[in-house]
């Protein structure tokens, strides 16, 4: 099986990339990058020819179809044009990176173009492949709480996440790439709507705000570079030193972003972030960022169900927490721990809280989204060979529509500060 890709950074190289050339019988057939550097790097690491390894997508289409399969994991505002040119040329296997566009109405052409030309479009909303939350899904199922009546969902980005990718990364302006609920939650939104039986939301609203990350926060003396003599550099918790020079950083994985390769020395860093050009470089107070640092969204869905969804950038680490409330019972769970709690109404408590019910999960927790981002690249395979899929994993272009419309409706909402009705 050959799979060509489209976008040679951290999702499409390194994570997309490299999970589907682990697996057996897959080649990466074709890469193309704007980025002449990460695209000869990663057609070096997979082995692909000259001949295919293109820095201009009109060229990368003008080949026709170079594999079995697309993965198209490019910036957000690109994927709308690239999916239209790759329909063109003749991919009829496509894995996009989430979101599928910043417009509601090219999120739905996308939708009608592919099912007039026959197109499987899979969206990357790599938590449904998880071991954790499919097994939430498997409860709700079971009816082992019931009657699902309302939600509470939380994700906590992290302060270094947030600093890195939506402060001074490329995801910090709402009119370049998305708002945060669309570039970032729209995996939450996916799940919530999964969750709650896959029924229509009927009305939204939501308040929040940038309101740390900006230039009137800034402490008094700080630089608005970390490397130009910052006072604080030695203790601000968004400090370039603590997020990208030190050796214990928790953004190896952003290196490729914020320095332009994997793995670089300590002086490739350096150099890297004292460049003036360089975003990475900047004092978080010092960006010109506008996505909200803290939203919360409140939904109501058209079989009665309610579901709230919170997010925020202050968090220590990168996780997800969940309580599902249904007429039989309770699940309450966070992912990074990686067991669920399932309290079950009625049941005689013994001394050891005989309601109450720790479940383990199925699959161990991995790296890569909890092992989603390699479930969902299994998953793209199984759909290029016409291979048996459970159809309730599947988060084609079709069912991520209805999610993706929620968090359009929600921003909105926020900006209004009125309920919209769907």
């Amino acid at each position: 099986m050959n799979i060509a890709i489209l976008g040679a950074g951290s999702r499409g190289a390194n994570v997309y990339g490299g999970a589907l050339s682990r697996m057996p019988d897959v080649k990466i057939s074709a890469v193309c990058d704007i980025d002449k550097n990460r695209a000869v790097s990663a057609a070096e690491r997979f082995g692909v020819g000259r001949e295919n390894c293109f820095f201009d997508e009109n060229a990368f289409f003008e080949a026709g179809v170079i594999g079995d399969g697309l993965v198209i994991a490019s910036m957000d505002r690109d994927h709308y044009r690239q999916v239209v040119k790759a329909i063109d040329a003749g991919y009829k296997k496509i894995l996009l990176e989430k979101p599928v566009s910043h417009r509601l109405e090219e999120v739905e052409e996308i939708v009608k173009t592919a099912k007039e030309r026959g197109v499987d479009i899979l969206v990357a909303h790599v938590l449904r492949y998880t071991g954790f939350y499919k097994t939430v899904r498997e409860i709700i199922k079971a009816g082992k709480i019931g009657e699902v009546m309302a939600i509470n969902h939380q994700e906590n980005v992290g302060y270094w996440h947030f600093a890195h990718s939506f402060t001074r990364g490329n995801w910090r302006d709402s009119e370049t790439s998305a708002p945060i609920l669309l570039a970032k939650t729209c995996h939450d939104f996916d799940l919530i709507y999964w969750f709650a039986e896959s029924a229509k939301c009927v009305s939204v609203s939501s308040y929040g705000e940038l309101s740390h990350f900006k230039r009137d926060r800034a402490p008094e003396g700080c630089a608005e570079r970390c490397l130009d003599g910052c006072a604080y550099f030695e203790t601000c918790p968004f400090s370039v030193k603590k997020l990208y020079l030190d050796k214990r950083t928790p953004l190896g994985w952003g290196m490729l972003q914020a320095v332009g390769k994997n793995n670089p020395t300590a002086q490739e860093k350096l150099d890297s972030l004292k460049n003036p050009e360089n975003p990475y470089g900047r004092c978080v107070y010092f960006c010109d960022n506008d996505v909200a640092d803290h939203q919360i969204v409140a939904m109501q869905f058209d079989n009665d169900v309610t579901a709230t969804l919170t997010m925020t950038a202050f968090s220590e680490k990168c996780y997800r927490r969940i309580h599902i409330m249904g007429t039989k019972g309770e699940l309450i769970g966070c992912d990074y721990d990686n067991y669920l709690t399932l309290n079950t109404f009625g049941k005689p408590r013994g001394p050891f809280g005989g309601a109450s019910k720790r479940v383990r999960i199925k699959s161990p927790l991995k790296s890569g989204h909890l092992g989603g981002d390699d479930g969902l690249c299994r998953v793209f395979c199984n759909v290029i060979n016409g291979e048996p899929v459970d159809k309730e994993l599947l988060t084609t272009v079709d069912v991520t529509l209805e999610s993706h419309k929620i968090i359009f409706f929600a921003e909105k909402a926020r900006k209004t500060g009125k309920t919209q009705l769907l």
